[in-house]
């Protein structure tokens, strides 16, 4: 069966709601219908490139290039796979040559950043932004022509359910990255499961991640289902949170647990606030959180292969605390399995293994790993421990290995180039830390002790 997939989310929504914001980022807002006429006029210029049934290149972080990109790609029935700049080149590389990418689409300061990686004969679409206002295109026969000229079509190409839309590289804390290939189907069961899991409630929604990771891409398709404001943060500062929560009168965001340590204050408390997501906190801080700041605070379970495959529902009070991170979404089925996998006891700790409707359909080019990621049936192997107890709650483990995630270079992956402030948020943040320290050091390109400078 073929339909529009998930362009007709946004599509349907522009013409429901054409006037709402759709989009907001810093001063800058884009209304549903304005996003909707964006992604038909990129959608028009990838169909008069030639390049159908191509993985897009999306590159940048957090900005209305990107939202563009990634919608006109939608509308053109492509797929397409973020690139975030400031990654090793290495990395950038073997993303680009791994998916055989031909065109890229970004603002001209990113883009700039990986031009020399850039097959020198490939289409780029330069989005328009606060320092470049032109848009336009260049490579192969297309001029310098705006995009804003371009003749739209009308609507985005239908699709099946099942075709590739992205390929998301995951982290890479094993190795090479592993382009996890999703489906439209993968992206309506995330994004409607997320939207009813808060009984279609948010209308004012923090996206505060790159798109480089799955949160943003759900949490903005979440947010079309309703006809809600994604306000998107343009870089993640802990400190700021609060101020952004109360300026936008925000209900809903992902929680760092770093804000909850700053001291508490009698402004603390968040009247327009609704949920907060509360991954991985400790759980006797939970009830802390509904008191202080006045949402609920919930958990969960989630992975780039499967989205989010456990939840704690909205009127689960009695949980609140309890460490659990839920019961299965609604087309996820969970079983708890030993090392030949053998479904556990209750109350006995094994693997998460997971099956369902719309789960990615293997790593990109890589067939041995797809298939040494599953056990016969269809379940897929999580690598992380967890365990369920007789009333059907499920509670997360840790990982199956010890892992610390590095860059390609043998750094920290984020540590150098993101702010020490998150960093040390984000290792601080694990109950087997105390406390953590970040020490910025620019090594010396010569041998021998580094200057005061450097330091």
């Amino acid at each position: 069966m073929r339909t529009k997939g998930i362009g007709s989310i946004l599509f349907k929504q522009a013409r429901k709601t054409p006037d709402i914001e759709a989009i907001r980022c810093g001063d800058q807002s884009i209304s549903y219908n304005e996003l909707n006429d964006k992604a038909l006029s990129i959608a028009t210029v990838i169909a008069k490139s030639g390049l159908k049934n191509q993985t897009i290149g999306i590159v940048g972080k957090r900005n209305f290039s990107v939202y563009m990109g990634i919608l006109g790609s939608i509308y053109a029935g492509c797929s397409y796979t973020p690139i975030n700049p400031n990654h090793d080149k290495s990395r950038i590389a073997n993303v680009i040559n791994e998916c055989s990418i031909q065109l890229v689409i970004g603002c001209l300061d990113d883009l700039s950043k990986i031009h020399n990686i850039i097959n020198e004969n490939s289409l780029v679409i330069i989005m328009p932004n606060e320092k470049t206002p032109y848009s336009g295109f260049h490579g192969k026969s297309f001029g310098k022509e705006s995009i804003d000229t371009i003749k739209q079509n009308n609507s985005p190409i239908e699709v099946d359910k099942n075709s590739i839309i992205y390929i998301l590289y995951t982290s890479g804390s094993t190795g090479l990255p592993k382009g996890a290939i999703l489906s439209h189907r993968y992206w309506l069961t995330f994004s409607r499961n997320g939207s009813a899991r808060f009984q279609d409630k948010l209308k004012r929604i923090l996206i505060s991640q790159p798109f480089y990771y799955v949160d943003a891409q759900w949490l903005t398709l979440m947010a079309c289902w309703t006809g809600s404001t994604g306000f998107v943060a343009r870089e993640m500062h802990s400190s700021k949170l609060m101020g952004w929560m109360k300026q936008h009168r925000l209900e809903y965001c992902n929680f760092p647990e770093v804000v909850a340590r700053q001291p508490v204050t009698e402004n603390d408390y968040l009247p327009n606030l609704i949920a907060m997501s509360c991954y991985s906190h400790r759980p006797e801080n939970f009830r802390q959180y509904e008191k202080r700041y006045g949402g609920l605070a919930r958990d969960g379970y989630s992975m780039t292969e499967l989205g989010c495959v456990l939840y704690m529902p909205m009127e689960a009070d009695h949980m609140t605390g309890s460490g659990s991170v839920g019961i299965p979404e609604a087309f996820r089925q969970v079983e708890i399995r030993d090392g030949q996998g053998r479904v556990v006891a209750d109350d006995e700790a094994g693997e998460i293994c997971v099956k369902g409707d719309g789960i990615f359909q293997g790593y990109y080019n890589k067939p041995e790993v797809t298939e040494n990621s599953f056990f016969p049936g269809g379940w897929f192997r999580t690598g992380d421990l967890g365990r369920r107890n007789k009333q059907g709650w499920y509670w997360y483990l840790g990982r199956q290995k010890d892992m610390v995630r590095r860059s390609n270079s043998g750094q920290i992956r984020g540590g150098i180039t993101q702010s020490p402030g998150d960093a040390t948020a984000v290792i601080g943040c694990s109950t087997w830390v105390k406390r953590a320290f970040i020490l910025p050091i620019l090594l010396s390109e010569k041998p021998g002790p580094l200057p005061d400078r450097k330091v």
